[in-house]
């Protein structure tokens, strides 16, 4: 960053989430997008590319939008899903300091990019750095886990992933899953 600043990692914003997840609401249950979901791991070649897994590529098509995510992730969003969350972040006022902070956080980096015909999509080197996902080198391979939640993937470098998931413990699920309300009657 120039002037040697540190960048900060931003919490969510709780409020910003509530009202995204009321907007995702309105699209059908049923929605393929919203049932996105999975776990796989796949090796970055020397261009940046890496291979999105066969179960989202039938549901993305030929493009996706991929832009920061929380904890180093990257978010990868369908571009009809992207198209809604772009247009619900650009009602706040940009005179509000709160909402600019989350449009230069999502939008700002945000990237559409192509998935070619052999199911590789490029990761764009500014998303690559934020997400401390490094190009291999003869020593080292460079691997990233892809992750499927509701309306959109999530790609991390793999021991980023390890250190994130390494600090979650059942209490803290607990502690989230009772702030959320969250009630599992079966």
């Amino acid at each position: 960053m120039p002037g040697g600043g540190k960048v900060e990692e931003q919490a969510p914003n709780k409020q910003f989430e509530e009202q995204l997840v009321e907007a995702m609401r309105s699209e059908p249950e049923a929605s393929p997008l919203a049932l996105l979901q999975g776990y796989s791991e796949h090796s970055v070649d020397d261009k940046g590319r890496i291979i999105m897994p066969q179960r989202f590529r039938d549901l993305f098509g030929r493009s996706c939008v991929i832009t920061q995510g929380w904890d180093r992730s990257l978010f990868v969003f369908h571009p009809d899903t992207w198209q809604q969350v772009r247009a619900h972040l650009a009602r706040y006022p940009f005179m509000n300091q709160d909402a600019v902070r989350l449009q230069r956080f999502f939008i700002a980096p945000a990237d559409y990019v192509d998935i070619d015909s052999q199911g590789r999509l490029a990761i764009p080197a500014h998303l690559r750095e934020f997400a401390r996902i490094s190009l291999p080198t003869a020593e080292s391979p460079s691997t990233v886990v892809i992750v499927g939640a509701p309306y959109r993937l999530e790609i991390w470098s793999k021991q980023r992933w390890k250190e994130v998931n390494a600090q979650i413990e059942d209490a803290t699920v607990f502690q989230a899953a009772a702030t959320l309300g969250v009630k599992l009657e079966l």
